[in-house]
């Protein structure tokens, strides 16, 4: 654990701190109980590391103006922006679940495959979540062409009774933003980001498209879609649109779930899906020729299947006792991401479909 956090049972604003989630460059999360109503909530507080960065204090605030305007049940929610005694932070919908590179890191020790239904259900709301923020507009009735930038596997989280969210729109770009990012800086993650991202070029809703791709292909085949030794290696991989199709690593990966992921990856933007939703009728299309249900319950099933019925009893932690890191619930935008590419969870060994176990 790196950075100073701020002591347990620490009262910001209404809500009291329990438990240190994650500690990341950017920012800490909190699991917190909100006075009143004795409801858990995650709190997102800008590091003390980096409270005194106007770049960071301006991304950090770019995030709650922007979250504060989207309303869906596939974005994690916010629930109060404020400041208390100069800290700033961030109150926001706990979810009780995993992100998605916890997802595949159980799935692996179970050394089996995540069911096609499951994988579509998940990157399907996923991507009714970018859609709404993609459409969303501001106050003013003007879009606010908003681009999440950072969508991958640790930014999108699934609670054990099947709800899926995506979170961390901390480097997001839209027309309100006030922080931009200077010529030269490449924000995002390298195995995630669109090929125009990757070179600088400007971006728009197919970037998130294109990291929607990379996800579905992560989570169907359970292999890390572009890799490399290095960010640049990665990145290098992602504009030449080098990567091994699925239908090349299984001979019987479905024909219309390939075609999604390829059309997903296409190196030209021109040549993506034109929006989230159109991503979303194709995946519907490959789903009705299979005869699958992706479907909420296939991902409880899934869940229960990895974790086993969970509840969300938590314990209050004792402020004089050492910290223990639980599982991260909350990413970090971040501008690059070495440390996850070396994540067991993410490893070169391929998961074996085994559907038996998973699939009923």
């Amino acid at each position: 654990m790196s950075g100073t956090s701020l002591p347990l049972m620490t009262r910001l604003g209404n809500y009291e701190l329990v438990r240190l989630l994650a500690q990341g460059g950017m920012a800490d999360i909190y699991l917190a109980r909100q006075a009143g109503l004795d409801r858990l909530v995650a709190v997102k507080v800008l590091s003390s590391a980096r409270a005194n960065d106007p770049d960071a204090a301006a991304l950090f605030m770019d995030e709650a103006r922007l979250v504060g305007m989207l309303s869906h049940a596939n974005l994690a929610g916010v629930f109060e922006v404020a400041a208390d005694d100069g800290v700033h932070f961030l109150a926001m919908e706990y979810v009780h679940g995993c992100d998605l590179r916890e997802l595949l890191g159980a799935a692996q020790k179970a050394k089996t495959a995540v069911p096609y239904e499951a994988a579509i259900a998940i990157v399907m709301a996923a991507a009714a979540g970018l859609d709404h923020a993609h459409r969303r507009c501001g106050p003013d009735g003007r879009p606010l062409h908003l681009v999440h930038r950072d969508v991958s596997l640790s930014n999108i989280m699934v609670s054990h009774d099947g709800a899926v969210k995506v979170i961390d729109f901390g480097i997001a770009r839209s027309q309100v933003s006030s922080h931009h990012t200077k010529p030269g800086i490449v924000r995002g993650k390298a195995s995630y980001m669109s090929p125009e991202q990757c070179v600088g070029d400007s971006v728009d809703l197919r970037t998130d498209v294109f990291a929607l791709g990379v996800v579905l292909y992560e989570l169907t085949t359970g292999r890390r879609c572009f890799g490399g030794a290095s960010d640049f290696d990665r990145m290098l991989a992602v504009v030449q649109g080098v990567y091994t199709p699925p239908s090349e690593l299984y001979s019987d990966f479905p024909v219309a779930l390939d075609r999604v992921i390829r059309t997903a990856l296409a190196p030209d933007p021109a040549e993506r899906y034109a929006s989230c939703a159109a991503m979303i009728e194709a995946l519907e299309h490959a789903c009705r020729l299979e005869g699958w249900n992706a479907s909420t319950a296939a991902v409880v099933r899934l869940m229960t299947r990895l974790f086993g019925v969970q509840t969300p009893a938590v314990e209050i932690a004792d402020p004089t006792q050492p910290v223990v890191m639980l599982p991260r619930r909350f990413a970090r935008g971040t501008e690059s991401d070495a440390g996850e590419d070396d994540a067991p969870t993410r490893g070169r060994r391929s998961l074996s479909r085994m559907w038996s176990p998973l699939a009923a």
